[in-house]
């Protein structure tokens, strides 16, 4: 049964979030930090809801959603708030790329999986909100809009690619020049992976998150397969066959599990719970690449969350292992 729409694959991954902490005490102060290229700012950022002009160097950044806090941090600045997360392997809410940059410093953590803590937002006194990454509605944009300057999606809701994210993160915070060296720098290190993996050119992909519950399979223009597909690696046969016109992700019943076989199949199983439960399904237990050992487990919701939606960041801390592990195969 296919799902509706990306949309429905992001809020079951946003669902992760559920239990987080709403605050923290913050002790994140203005960022006072210049760093605005000259001549960047004031810019003019396009998106799904029309354009939003920053004038000035933003100081007290707000980010919601997945991941926009990742490209603040690589280019240099420091959020007041961002989202928190939660899950296996998670304690304080942070992501770990996250939390390297961060240092002391203790953003407030914000959790939007019930909508926007507008009341949390309002109080923090932002000079912009980045929303890039996120879910947020045309009136939720509406009401942001007259707390700060709002920067939502280009497009589609949830969908917007990393290099996307950083080139207008980088225009939103005046580095348009260092956000496009950090895409290159990026692109750079992961083609020095394929090319050090030479024998995963080829070789066919699927990829999978779920439990004994139910799994969803990923299409060709989900951000994992994508960056899957930088090694050489390509959608299965039959993962393709489920996605059909798809986008983002669909959801694989029990009788059409032996179509996910391939030459690996990743597993994302951030409580660690799933796999051993899928195990204990013969229709999964007998696909070729599980009984073969082609199945790799990205356990903890770090590394789950580094390959959902990539960042300059969490690439660096879960693609090299990720490959790694496939070139054993």
């Amino acid at each position: 049964m296919k799902s509706t729409t990306r949309i429905v694959a992001a809020l079951a991954a946003i669902a992760l979030l559920a239990g987080c902490q709403s605050s923290t005490e913050s002790t994140a102060s203005e960022d006072t930090t210049q760093l605005a290229e000259a001549g960047a700012l004031p810019a003019t950022i396009a998106h799904a809801y029309g354009s939003t002009t920053i004038e000035t160097e933003p100081q007290r950044i707000v980010t919601i959603g997945w991941n926009s806090q990742d490209s603040v941090l690589a280019l240099g600045k420091t959020p007041v708030a961002m989202e928190s997360f939660s899950g296996a392997g998670l304690e304080n809410g942070i992501l770990p790329w996250d939390e390297e940059l961060l240092g002391d410093v203790e953003p407030t953590l914000l959790d939007s999986t019930s909508g926007v803590p507008f009341e949390q937002i309002l109080a923090l006194e932002p000079d912009v909100i980045i929303a890039v990454v996120s879910g947020i509605t045309e009136d939720d944009y509406a009401r942001l809009s007259q707390i700060a300057p709002t920067i939502p999606f280009k497009e589609t809701a949830w969908a917007t690619t990393w290099q996307e994210q950083m080139s207008t993160i980088g225009s939103v915070l005046g580095q348009p020049k260092r956000a496009a060296e950090l895409i290159e720098e990026t692109d750079d290190s992961i083609a020095d992976l394929a090319a050090g993996s030479p024998n995963l050119n080829g070789k066919t992909l699927t990829f999978l998150s779920g439990n004994i519950d139910g799994l969803t399979n990923y299409c060709a223009d989900d951000g994992r397969v994508i960056l899957m597909s930088q090694l050489g690696l390509k959608q299965s046969a039959g993962s393709a066959e489920l996605c059909g016109d798809t986008q983002g992700s669909v959801t694989a019943s029990r009788e059409q599990y032996n179509e996910l076989d391939a030459d690996v199949i990743v597993l994302n199983d951030a409580s660690g719970q799933g796999l051993p439960g899928l195990m204990g399904d013969k229709l999964f237990a007998d696909l070729p690449a599980v009984k073969d050992g082609r199945l790799i487990q990205q356990l903890g919701l770090a590394r789950v969350m580094a390959l959902a939606s990539p960042t300059s960041l969490s690439v660096k801390y879960a693609f090299a292992e990720l490959v790694s592990k496939m070139n054993g195969f």
